[in-house]
């Protein structure tokens, strides 16, 4: 089955609309695409209608459109699964997070969306190969799993189950760069995808500091924020672990450390969230929160995220390249000259 070219993709369906589809919205129609929506909560429409409204200044900022209001002309809610899959093109599946649900809704999707039509699911952890055994056309199914403010955050995890066609990977990383994403594709299934395996790994011993009087949560996340975290955003673990090596990167780090590396990892006890730990982390939490609320957070959080991605557009990393210039890769040596300048 050949699928529709990316070309021909002009009306995106969303099915479900809570705080991940509200992003995507907002992002489609920032990107020129007709959006058609379904979900069955009471005000759903109203509520995803406010919500493209209240984000569309993030994404004028961000420069994916030059529109001074969103284009809710382009915006079409729908009462069923089946006549919005009818009227789409591709369909990007947000519905709630448990497999018996995200299971009917992407095998109704697949009855009625024509087979040449890519199924993209938001799920951060149901697996797609799951997701496609209740599908007539399994080729077309795969994960396309996205980061909290999903208008702002280029992450795109695309994950491809036992059925999905090399031509479907390939369709999806298009189309979420068409979106401005940066997709990454995984070449196999595990749980929780590649990103939130990461994410929970140092969750998991930041909650064991805590929980064991290690430090305070003010400290422990003071140790991200000042230290790990800023090199992680610029470069990622792997590569801030090669520069720790000196002149000999990584190999010269193995060479002198691995002994010690080997005994940190062994160092780390599982934790378990007993009623201690959960209390541990719920005071924790307040704590950092310091008697603001959850919103005001998100605010400072996305205007902040904001700052960064404007900073990153200034400083690209030395490998990347945009397709769509003539511009070369920025050369390593001239950067380092302008560093001891």
């Amino acid at each position: 089955m050949v699928l529709l070219p990316i070309e021909k993709i002009t009306v995106v369906g969303l099915a479900g609309v809570g705080s991940v589809g509200f992003g995507w919205a907002a992002l489609m129609l920032a990107k020129g695409f007709q959006v058609v929506a379904t979900d069955p909560a009471e005000g759903a429409e109203d509520r995803l209608r406010s919500a493209i409204v209240d984000r569309w200044p993030s994404l004028l900022r961000m420069g994916a459109t030059t529109a001074a209001s969103p284009p809710l002309d382009s915006l079409r809610f729908v009462q069923s699964l089946a006549e919005m899959a009818t009227l789409s093109d591709v369909v990007q599946e947000n519905s709630p997070e448990a497999p018996e649900i995200k299971e009917s809704v992407i095998s109704e999707i697949d009855r009625f969306l024509p087979a040449d039509r890519l199924i993209l699911s938001s799920s951060g952890g149901v697996p797609p190969t799951q997701l496609q055994s209740c599908c007539k056309y399994p080729h077309r199914v795969l994960l396309g799993h996205p980061f909290h403010p999903a208008h702002i955050v280029p992450l795109v995890e695309v994950v491809g189950g036992e059925k999905t066609s090399s031509a479907a990977i390939s369709l999806a990383m298009s189309f979420y760069r068409k979106l401005g994403k940066k997709p990454i594709h995984l070449k196999r299934e595990v749980v929780g995808h590649l990103s939130n395996r990461l994410q929970f790994a140092l969750l998991r011993e930041a909650t064991h500091c805590l929980a064991s009087g290690v430090a305070s949560a003010e400290d422990i996340d003071a140790a991200m924020r000042w230290g790990l975290g800023p090199r992680w955003a610029l470069m990622g673990s792997l590569m801030t672990f090669n520069l720790a090596g000196g002149e000999g990167g990584l190999e010269s780090l193995l060479e002198r450390f691995s002994d010690d590396v080997q005994r940190w990892w062994d160092s780390l006890e599982p934790t378990r969230l007993t009623p201690d730990v959960r209390n541990a982390l719920i005071l924790g939490a307040k704590e950092l929160g310091a008697g603001r609320s959850i919103r005001e957070w998100e605010h400072w959080r996305d205007e902040a995220l904001l700052d960064y991605f404007q900073f990153r557009a200034a400083h690209p990393y030395p490998t990347d390249f945009d397709e769509n210039t003539t511009d070369a890769r920025p050369n390593l040596e001239s950067l380092e000259k302008g560093a001891r300048t």
